[in-house]
């Protein structure tokens, strides 16, 4: 197979999106001093997609803590609320998916349009306390590309041991019909080019779980690594663009917090 091409947009978001569930320190804090992260991630992902280039990036990471505005990984947001135990913000953020046809090697799917890079917007809360972190987020498609939606659900508990802190993580992903068609769906004006059939999925829930750490190499040097898997619901292993029930995502790399 042939290698995917180093600068991927949507492998870009999906590293950042890992990178940023392991965080430094000040992102639990409900008012955290500014504090700014950054480092190197190396970065294997399956794609969803039928016969397409699994890729393997090396890539910077960045996160930043400021006193309202923050940076985790790919994800932009104002706090608007925080208090001793919650925050709520506004956050930006790019869809981390991408389907390039030149990338496939099944000759239906390397007829098909692109499919890109989305931007999100919306709003996000979290509760985090002793027994855990709890977050949800509800964002809206805002580039054009069919207007959809997707909600978050998801819980974190951090345990530390020394140096090395874990992370697991489970939540619930919720994307809407028309988000799903975007990248899932075959539309009519490509049934003739590409010999499949129109395919129009509807919204679905797709369940996920991550398990970070980050050990502690010195007062600054951070050790971070994640394990991502997450399940494809029917609405998107019925695609014809499709062959996986699931998708899964490995990190590694260094940070230097300031």
């Amino acid at each position: 197979m042939r290698k995917a091409p180093l600068d991927s947009i949507g492998m870009l978001s999906v590293v950042m999106s890992l990178a940023a569930s392991t965080p430094c320190p000040a992102q639990t804090a409900s008012a955290p001093a500014k504090t700014w992260s950054l480092g190197a991630a190396a970065i294997w992902s399956a794609s969803p997609y039928r016969e397409y280039d699994n890729k393997a990036l090396a890539v910077p990471t960045v996160n930043y803590e400021g006193s309202h505005f923050f940076l985790r990984g790919i994800v932009l947001g104002y706090r608007l609320l925080s208090t001793g135990d919650s925050e709520l913000a506004v956050i930006a953020s790019p869809y981390p998916n991408q389907f390039l046809a030149r990338d496939c090697d099944d000759p239906h799917l390397r007829r098909l349009s692109d499919r890109n890079v989305s931007g999100l917007a919306g709003v996000s809360w979290r509760l985090h306390g002793s027994w855990g972190v709890i977050q949800a987020t509800a964002q809206k498609e805002v580039t054009g590309h069919g207007g959809g939606n997707m909600t978050d659900l998801g819980y974190q508990y951090p345990v530390q041991q020394g140096r090395l802190t874990l992370i697991p993580e489970a939540g619930l992903t919720y994307s809407s019909r028309a988000l799903n068609d975007y990248y899932y769906g075959i539309r009519a004006k490509e049934v003739a080019r590409s010999g499949l059939a129109v395919y129009r999925p509807d919204a679905a829930g797709s369940l996920y779980f991550k398990l970070g750490l980050v050990y502690s190499l010195s007062r600054s040097w951070l050790l971070i690594g994640n394990f991502s898997l997450t399940s494809l619901p029917g609405a998107v292993k019925d695609s014809p663009m499709v062959d996986r029930d699931f998708t899964e995502s490995f990190l590694v790399g260094v940070s230097y917090v300031f």
